[in-house]
């Protein structure tokens, strides 16, 4: 059902050029799921109007923003029933105990790489556990502006072959996109270590 109910919203948002792009990248991120739907308008927005790739980039990081605010913010306050539904306690424990060592880093990996991974679960963790809210929303714009500008610019550049490059290149984008996370994790380990040694 909930499926079928973002299937339709995805379709009837396309109708309003970027600014579906932002009301599907609301909706994505702080209640019904659509895996890449957001990538997939931005690539079909610039391909049809190229002058406004970037601002439906834009727009979808504004609306992933404050719809990740929005789950993150409910999180908080019922945040450990909502988790209890999606995730074992060993899961839940295993997720704290992440959260208490990398703080915000665990949201770089499911939200810059255009993989199904359950961002939901990390958004609703963050709040839960209590991640302060400008390390959040910190992490999350840097990701989704690498990613949405990043399809952006592709998708200009290669119009219609864009789907079928990103599909051929998809390992070689997850492997930047690792070595950009471990660069975060190296210095976030090297800046708290230096700030425990005084």
């Amino acid at each position: 059902m909930f499926k079928e109910i973002g299937l339709w919203f995805g379709q009837y948002a396309a109708t309003f050029g970027p600014w579906g792009i932002f009301l599907v990248a609301l909706g994505d991120s702080a209640f019904v799921p659509l895996p890449q739907g957001v990538d997939a308008l931005i690539i079909a927005q610039a391909i049809a109007a190229p002058d406004t790739a970037y601002l439906a980039a834009a727009l979808g990081v504004v609306g992933s923003l404050l719809g990740s605010y929005i789950l993150f913010s409910i999180a908080r306050r019922v945040g450990h029933a909502m988790l209890a539904k999606k995730a074992s306690s060993r899961g839940i424990e295993t997720m704290r105990r992440q959260v208490d060592k990398y703080d915000a880093l665990v949201l770089l990996l499911p939200t810059m790489i255009p993989l199904p991974l359950p961002m939901k679960i990390f958004v609703m963790a963050a709040g839960v556990f209590e991640m302060k809210v400008y390390r959040f929303l910190g992490v999350i714009a840097f990701a989704r502006v690498v990613r949405y500008f990043g399809i952006a610019y592709t998708a200009r550049l290669y119009g219609n072959r864009t789907t079928e490059l990103i599909a051929e290149n998809l390992p070689l984008g997850v492997s930047v996109a690792v070595v950009i996370i471990a660069l975060f994790f190296a210095v976030n380990h090297w800046s708290t270590r230096r700030v425990s040694e005084g």
